[in-house]
């Protein structure tokens, strides 16, 4: 059996699969803003409790979206991996959204003024996301809609300025169908790491009685 995470969204979600069977035998879900990690070990110790024994592996979705929530989501998965001594994979959550459309577009909050755009062909995300400028967005998401193409996105604030893009999220259910068949690597293999759009955006704070040189 896979376990799944996915935790990009504030929507997060777990599943297992039962490769035998075809199918996801448990699934859990939790909805925090900006707190997957005060919520995310509940589901995780209920799916251990059950399961513990017949896992595995573990595949997690790399985002992107929240910085928070998809380095909780890889954390768990990469400590569940240790412990467990079972294979570790990831996927880009793009690939997992839980729509009935196997090709579909995501439009996300990029913030600092922008939208990411990602195209998803068969399951498989077509390239890296395109950042555009918000005032930008509503022309292309005409186009991609003339063509046929839905759209879809995890934030409200894309929907709120595009009203044509259907709010959905990733779900941990479709990550683990996509592992279902897949061979893992080695246990303790290399760590995975976020799917960023942009390098994370620090701020370091003023300092107190630093002089020029910061000494």
């Amino acid at each position: 059996m896979i376990l799944a995470i996915e935790t990009s969204t504030r929507e997060a979600s777990l599943a297992v699969w039962d490769r035998d069977g075809k199918c996801a035998v448990h699934a859990a879900g939790f909805v925090t803003e900006r707190a997957h990690n005060a919520v995310i070990f509940g589901p995780v110790e209920e799916i251990l409790s059950a399961y513990r024994d017949k896992l595995e592996g573990i595949v997690v979705g790399l985002g992107p979206g929240s910085y928070g929530g998809v380095r909780v989501g890889i954390a768990v998965a990469n400590g569940l991996g240790i412990a467990l001594g079972i294979p570790v994979a990831g996927c880009s959550s793009l690939e997992a959204w839980n729509v009935t459309e196997d090709s579909y577009v995501v439009i996300g909050d990029a913030r600092r003024g922008s939208f990411f755009l990602a195209e998803v062909n068969n399951r498989q995300l077509s390239g890296e996301p395109q950042l555009h400028p918000v005032d930008e967005m509503a022309h292309i998401s005409t186009a991609y809609r003339t063509r046929g193409v839905r759209l879809f996105t995890p934030d409200s604030r894309v929907s709120g300025a595009l009203p044509d893009v259907m709010i959905s999220f990733p779900h941990a259910s479709r990550i683990a169908e996509r592992f279902g068949d897949s061979k893992f690597g080695a246990a303790g293999g290399e760590m995975l790491e976020p799917h960023y759009l942009r390098a994370p955006y620090i701020t370091m704070p003023k300092g107190r009685g630093m002089n020029p040189a910061g000494q």
